[in-house]
């Protein structure tokens, strides 16, 4: 989505006026302030080693159901693989782009540094814009293979390339650095509540929500074989899963340490490899299989309507339509305090358009904001940005109406994306044999 700039200030009169519905731009809405996070530059990252090593490398296909590769193993070939895209980048730029494209592609490979057991050499059809018709869509999540973000990337793309990534951020980079085609990330939990980490990357990055999918979540107690419960004194889990789970361990009788780790089944990969027989792990039944563990109790969720809301990020927005339920995430601030947010409500409200999710983050560029210009007195506001989703369409005229009204008394508003709703039937968590 590209930046307007204030002179392209929408008015709200000749829009009511309209007699038919306007057409659905994706870049209209997209609004910048000053202080806003910059667009992603992967030229400038090559420099950093923390970002140069964020692009994974793809991993076997998730209907296999193979372990993949080591945590080592994949930090160290995605290292190779994002300084080989940077390097092509700038090697392009300096002899003239696309008509000099041999330069990039003037071996049979990419020349790429020997590294054993790499699951496939990134090459140049990897960095195509799209899949062709028939291939296999690439698919970002984070974690390793057993995590509950891995069954999500299959729930939402059957078939896909699963390629795990250690963080988040790196999640978003591999689908910037075209290593990926989608990425599947949570951003909220029935009982945990938001994933904060990952409302604040949306903002940062530039990629675009196209689809949402929610995952029921069922929690086992893992430990190596022939371990009992009551050799136990220490569980390791995300802190959101330790959270979810806190009020059954302790009807277990554990009276054990819990520590937080970047995910489940990185928790189970943890206790199997370095063989610890006084730690379980909080994990999927998947992730038992998959690293021989033991399940030492079997749904250990506080509740059993537990679930996680995933969104599919993209690098284009998909074209939104009105034949079936449609969501639509965004973002804004105002420079004028909490009572414009009335106002902005009320533009849905008016319009009879429901809201789902409302969440305020800190602004992370203007922190504070002083009660009189002139710095005097000791009374501060926290300054904040609010994400909203509500149920309509951008191509629905309301929609439209909505945010044209919005962007009167925000100093900042983007639409993170437009998109197809999850409409699959609830039902509590269990695990699938």
């Amino acid at each position: 989505m590209q930046s307007l700039a204030p002179s392209s200030t929408i008015s709200m009169k000749s829009i009511m006026r309209t007699p038919s519905p306007l057409p659905y731009n994706p870049h209209r809405f997209a609004f910048t302030v000053k202080s806003a996070a910059s667009r992603f530059d992967s030229a400038a990252n090559a420099t950093n080693p923390a970002v140069s090593a964020s692009a994974p490398a793809p991993s076997t296909n998730f209907a296999s159901g193979g372990v993949g590769k080591s945590r080592a193993d994949w930090q160290s070939s995605c290292a190779i693989l994002a300084s080989k895209v940077v390097s092509q980048q700038q090697n392009t730029e300096k002899t003239g782009g696309a008509d000099n494209i041999t330069v990039v592609n003037g071996h049979k490979t990419l020349d790429l540094v020997p590294v054993e057991k790499i699951p496939k050499p990134l090459t140049i059809t990897d960095l195509s814009p799209a899949p062709m018709h028939g291939s296999t869509l690439r698919v970002a999540y984070q974690g390793v293979p057993g995590a509950y973000s891995e069954a999500a990337a299959g729930k939402a793309y059957p078939e896909c390339d699963a390629i795990p990534c250690d963080q988040f951020e790196v999640a978003f980079q591999a689908v910037e650095l075209w290593i990926a085609d989608r990425a599947v990330l949570p951003v909220e939990n029935s009982l945990g509540g938001s994933i904060h980490r990952n409302y604040d990357l949306l903002l940062r990055h530039r990629l675009h929500i196209v689809g949402e999918v929610q995952l029921p979540v069922h929690h086992c107690l893992l430990a190596l074989p022939g371990v009992r419960k009551e050799f136990i004194n220490r569980v390791i889990s995300h802190p959101q899963a330790l959270s979810q789970c806190e009020l059954t361990l302790t009807k277990l009788g554990l009276t054990v340490t819990r520590e937080a780790v970047d995910d489940t089944a990185g928790a189970a990969e943890f206790v199997a490899a370095n063989n610890l027989r006084d730690t379980a792990a909080i994990a999927s039944a998947r992730a038992a299989k998959l690293y021989n563990l033991n399940i030492l109790a079997d749904g250990i969720q506080d509740d059993s309507s537990n679930m996680t809301r995933f969104v599919m990020l993209a690098r284009d927005p998909i074209i939104p339509r009105t034949d079936r339920p449609f969501k639509t995430s965004i973002v804004f601030a105002h420079d004028k305090g909490t009572s414009v947010l009335f106002k902005v409500l009320s533009a849905f409200a008016f319009r009879n358009i429901s809201l789902t999710k409302i969440e305020s983050r800190p602004h992370r560029n203007r922190p504070i904001r002083l009660v009189d210009d002139a710095n005097v007195g000791t009374a501060k506001h926290f300054e904040y940005m609010f994400y909203v989703d509500f149920e309509a369409s951008m191509a629905d005229v309301r929609a439209q109406n909505a945010l044209a009204e919005v962007q009167e008394f925000t100093s900042f508003l983007r639409v993170l994306g437009s998109y197809p709703m999850d409409m699959t039937p609830w039902a509590p968590s269990r695990e699938e044999d």
